[in-house]
C-alpha cells in the first residue's frame, strides 16, 4: 500500500449519505420546494452531485429518504412508546392530551420540520405530497396503537377531535414563532397549553359504557 493510499479518507457511505439527507432539510427550510435539486444539495452537503445521484438516484427517492427519516417527522414511539408514562385511565379522553403535548414538543423540537411546514401552505408539489404521506402514515399507526392499548378503535368523532386538535396544535406551534399571544393565550407560557390539554380530554367522548351508565342515571 502507498503512502498516498493510506493516507486517503475513507469514505463512510452510511455517514456522507446521512449527511446528505440533512442537507435536504435545511435546503427546504432556507429556499423552499422551488429551491430544492440534486444540485443544491450536493452544495449543502460539500458532496459531488454524481456521488449523490449514484448513492440516492432520483430526487424524488433523496426525498423519501428525507421523509422516512425519524427526524423529518415524530415517530410513534415519540408519542406512545413503552419507555413513556401512560394516563391513568387508557381511554381516549386520557390518551388524547398527552399525545398531543408530545405532539408539540416533537414540533418544537424540529425547527427545520416547521419551516417546511410553514413552506407547504405556501406552495404544494409532488416533493410535499412525499411528506405529507409519511405524515400521514405514522398518524394512522399512532391510531392503531393507541387503539390497542384502549381497547377499542377511534369513531368517527375520535378521528375529527384528534385531527382538529393536532391541526390547531401545529398551527399554534408555527404561530409562537414570529407572535406570542392567540386569543388572549400566551403560547410562551405553560399554563396555556396546560389549559389547552385539559379542554382536550374533556372534549373527547367518554368510553361506550361510561356513556350508557350516564344516560341510565337520566330520570324518567
Amino acid at each position: 500500500m502507498t503512502a498516498s493510499h493510506a493516507l486517503r479518507p475513507t469514505r463512510d457511505r452510511s455517514a456522507t449519505e446521512r449527511r446528505i439527507v440533512e442537507a435536504v432539510g435545511r435546503v427546504l427550510a432556507r429556499d423552499g420546494f422551488q429551491g430544492l435539486g440534486i444540485r443544491a444539495v450536493a452544495r449543502e452537503a460539500a458532496v459531488d452531485k454524481q456521488l449523490l445521484s449514484r448513492y440516492f438516484g432520483t430526487l424524488d427517492r433523496l426525498i423519501a429518504a428525507y421523509a422516512s427519516g425519524s427526524d423529518f417527522w415524530w415517530c410513534v414511539d415519540e408519542l406512545i412508546g413503552d419507555h413513556l408514562p401512560a394516563p391513568e385511565q387508557e381511554t381516549w379522553a386520557g390518551w388524547a392530551p398527552l399525545i398531543m403535548e408530545r405532539h408539540v414538543a416533537a414540533l418544537r423540537a424540529r425547527p427545520i420540520t416547521q419551516q417546511i411546514l410553514i413552506w407547504e401552505l405556501v406552495e404544494a408539489n409532488p416533493l410535499s405530497d412525499v411528506l405529507a404521506v409519511v405524515r400521514e402514515e405514522r398518524s394512522a399507526d399512532l391510531l392503531r396503537r393507541v387503539a390497542l392499548r384502549v381497547g377499542r378503535p377511534p369513531d368517527a368523532s375520535v378521528r375529527a377531535l384528534v385531527a382538529l386538535f393536532g391541526a390547531g396544535a401545529t398551527y399554534l406551534v408555527l404561530r409562537a414563532r414570529t407572535y406570542s399571544h392567540y386569543v388572549g393565550f400566551d403560547l410562551r407560557e405553560a399554563a396555556s397549553w396546560a389549559e389547552f390539554m385539559q379542554t382536550i380530554s374533556a372534549a373527547m367522548p367518554p368510553p361506550p359504557q361510561a356513556s350508557m351508565r350516564s344516560r341510565s342515571r337520566v330520570p324518567r
